[in-house]
């Protein structure tokens, strides 16, 4: 089979920004050994890599380590440190994308963007591969008009991502179970779901990570933030209320989970999310 990657080379490469924002970097690398993991980094803009040949692991910030595989596509967030990779004896050759600005900036802080899932499979490169290439196309002029359009297709590739359904687990009837009893039930331990669906937690804690790229403890956290979002945003609740209602210990318990997922303080995101007159 023909590789999709023959060589590395930078496609696209620009410092001339729209008031939106701005795609300053593009292409293609083969064979690529990534960021190691055991020396993360961050890049203080926002990036997408597209995994298009073999396979390998990624870490994002506080998230478990994640499996990667030809078809995944790696979020990575300005502020939040991160590693990826091809393992021993394994290949990887990506396709990157670096952007950044107020546009994507409101994307985050509305959940479009969501630093806590940084990884979405999207299998069909045929499919996907031409719509970043037409982002970092030169087809466009280097002007700020020239950008906001290229910024406008950026936007128009994260709906679509954003439309496509992840791959649900409730085909595996104790996984369905238990992503129900994590996500509703946040006082009662995973060793005691596991009791309940007749697994070890050894056993049930790998099989879970395996089929959901999360661990059980971070699938919780995960789904709490949300819904802490939710009562920050929609309904104005304090620290101290969202803490209680979501039963975490204390406020500043939540305040510092809040930040790890999110990557901001419930503060800023108070601030970013209700309107004001």
């Amino acid at each position: 089979m023909k590789s999709l990657v023959s060589h590395t080379r930078m496609i696209w490469q620009s410092t001339v920004p729209s008031r939106l924002g701005i795609v300053s970097l593009a292409g293609f690398i083969r064979h690529s050994r990534g960021v190691p993991l055991s020396a993360p980094r961050t890049y203080g803009m926002y990036a997408l890599v597209y995994l298009l040949e073999g396979s390998g692991r990624m870490k994002s910030g506080d998230q478990p380590l994640m499996k990667c595989h030809a078809g995944d596509l790696l979020f990575l967030y300005p502020e939040i440190p991160h590693g990826y990779g091809p393992g021993p004896r394994e290949t990887w050759s990506e396709f990157y994308l670096v952007f950044n600005g107020p546009v994507f900036d409101l994307w985050r802080r509305l959940g479009l963007l969501q630093p806590e899932t940084p990884l979405r499979h999207l299998p069909r490169i045929n499919r996907w591969l031409p719509q970043l290439e037409k982002i970092a196309s030169r087809d466009l002029p280097e002007t700020p008009e020239g950008m906001l359009r290229r910024v406008c297709r950026l936007q128009q590739f994260l709906g679509d991502v954003a439309k496509e359904s992840p791959a649900e687990p409730s085909s595996i009837p104790w996984l369905d179970a238990a992503s129900r009893q994590l996500a509703e039930t946040p006082r009662i331990p995973p060793t005691a779901i596991a009791r309940s669906l007749s697994l070890s937690y050894e056993t049930f804690r790998k099989e879970f990570a395996r089929q959901t790229g999360q661990s059980p403890g971070q699938y919780r956290l995960n789904r709490l933030i949300g819904q802490a979002r939710l009562l920050i945003s929609e309904r104005g609740l304090s620290n101290k209320q969202v803490a209680e209602t979501l039963g975490f210990c204390d406020e500043f318990h939540f305040s510092r989970r809040f930040r790890q997922v999110t990557g901001q303080s419930p503060r800023a995101f108070r601030r970013d999310s209700i309107p004001r007159d």
